[in-house]
């Protein structure tokens, strides 16, 4: 009985030693994944607060960027605190930006003429600012919408002279700016032959065809026209009619056209006279409301001024008689 418990006991000796190597590989292996993992001694994070800007297209879009390069490894930080390899390094801009747009990155937004491409940065755990600057192509006009600008800092491979080892890896990091263009809404006027005036009769319409062009980004619904003209004579006014009476739907660098016929009463005495015509569009246009002023000569009617010269001929006839017999006598 007590030689079958001794061969017990030492299958159980025997069982457990060969199980020891089994229990300890899971702790092995998580050490090793951990080895793997292992944080960098060092790091740069690129972040900006307000990464979108909303402007017209001929705005110049401004980006606050700041880059913090830091030690992380505060037990390597450590151990090169005496050599300062890790302590400062240099890093590379690069910008990727639409096409045709100029993009560019400044110490300020006071130093816009200070460009740079690098900047040597130390590892103080304080950010360093600096500007983004982006301007859209003033060639071509660009529909309203967002324009992405990829912002990237590498620093490259750091590697002692002496060793040939490595000291600090390649560690970048990039930040996405977003340009948004918001629509613009403006439109040009004048007359199909660049001329501000015409001459009409009395009571006699004069027609003048202009010539409206959406200079905006986007799109108007509706582009509608009124006018200012002079006072009438004896509850006769002028009449200023527009054919068609709006244009709708004028896209971006279209042009239309519409006819303007104006009639100045029938009693209105001859000379020059000045009619308005103000543009309006609908979105409100993003600047002012164009306006045209047009100058129109009036000339009396032929019936009339015949009239007008046989009054005087029989007036200055009935003068002439009267003196005469005012004479004889």
């Amino acid at each position: 009985m007590r030689k079958s418990g001794l061969v017990t006991f030492l299958l159980a000796i025997v069982l457990i030693i060969g199980l020891c190597p089994l229990l300890l590989l899971p702790a092995a292996v998580s050490a090793d994944d951990s080895s793997s993992t292992e944080m960098r001694p060092d790091a740069v994070r690129v972040s900006s607060k307000y990464p979108s800007v909303t402007g017209p297209a001929d705005t110049t879009f401004m980006f606050q960027v700041d880059i913090l390069y830091q030690l992380t490894d505060t037990t390597y930080e450590s151990t090169i605190a005496d050599t300062g390899r890790l302590q400062s390094r240099v890093f590379n801009f690069e910008l990727s930006g639409p096409l045709g747009w100029e993009v560019f990155v400044a110490e300020s937004a006071w130093k816009l003429d200070k460009r740079m491409s690098s900047m040597q940065l130390r590892a103080l755990g304080m950010p360093q600012s600096m500007v983004i600057v982006a301007s859209a192509p003033w060639w071509t006009s660009l529909a309203p919408g967002e324009y992405p600008i990829e912002f990237t800092v590498t620093s490259d491979e750091i590697g002692d002279p002496g060793t040939a080892m490595v000291i600090g890896d390649e560690i970048s990091d990039s930040v996405t700016l977003k340009a948004v263009i918001s629509a613009w809404y403006g439109i040009e006027s004048t007359t199909i032959d660049d001329r501000l005036n015409t001459t009409t009769n009395a009571g006699s319409p004069a027609s003048v065809d202009v010539k409206v062009t959406n200079t905006g980004s986007a799109t108007l619904d509706k582009v509608s026209i009124s006018s200012s003209k002079p006072a009438g004579i004896a509850n006769e006014q002028w009449v200023v009619r527009f054919e068609p009476e709006s244009i709708k739907d004028l896209a971006p660098g279209e042009e239309q056209q519409l006819r303007v016929d104006i009639t100045p009463p029938e009693n209105a005495i001859s000379g020059d006279y000045y009619v308005t015509l103000t543009l309006a569009g609908e979105p409100a246009l993003s600047d002012f409301n164009p306006s045209l002023e047009l100058r129109v000569s009036v000339t009396t009617r032929p019936t009339w001024v015949a009239i007008g010269v046989a009054v005087v001929v029989l007036a200055f006839g009935a003068l002439v008689y009267a003196f005469y017999t005012l004479r004889q006598r």
